[in-house]
């Protein structure tokens, strides 16, 4: 039971530490730029909404592998209750779109280039995922690569 404790409380910690804002806390929803159109995207238009917000860069194999579940996730649920924000963090927007060909997203992915985003949530890896209920707190943080199954299943919980 103890070596049980102590496991829970070492990934916990390991949570925890891996970003600035963590589970209980409001969401930071910045205006960005969208990918697809270039134009400016006031994120905060999404409250009330049940949100999965996720952080990615081109060079990153996993996220590569984590979007189709993505799009399938984002074609399941209701666009009325839910939104996907998918921020990417590319120096460099050709390696953003470079990616996006050859990966296609089917829901919204917007582009950090203050590092507003960044500097707030402050993601060690990637990808990352923050899931947020319709309140605006963080209820859970998606450190790896999704499962279709438990990850849609976490999202409807909170419509």
């Amino acid at each position: 039971m103890r070596k049980l404790l102590l496991a829970v409380m070492a990934l916990l910690t390991v949570q925890i530490s891996s970003a600035k804002l963590n589970v209980g806390d409001d969401v930071y929803l910045p205006e960005l730029v969208s990918l697809e159109t270039g134009e400016a995207i006031d994120l905060s238009q999404y409250k009330g909404k049940v949100l999965f917000v996720e952080f990615w860069a081109s060079w990153c194999t996993t996220c590569a592998k984590s979007f189709p579940t993505y799009n399938k996730i984002h074609k399941a649920l209701d666009s009325d209750k839910y939104m996907m924000i998918s921020i990417n963090t590319d120096k460099k927007e050709k390696d953003a779109h470079k990616f996006l060909k050859n990966t296609p997203a089917d829901f919204l992915v917007v582009r950090d280039t203050e590092k507003t985003a960044v500097k707030k949530y402050e993601p060690k890896g990637y990808p990352v995922g923050y899931i947020v209920n319709k309140a605006g707190k963080i209820v859970a943080i998606e450190e790896s690569q999704p499962e279709y199954e438990e990850l849609k299943a976490l999202l409807e919980g909170l419509m």
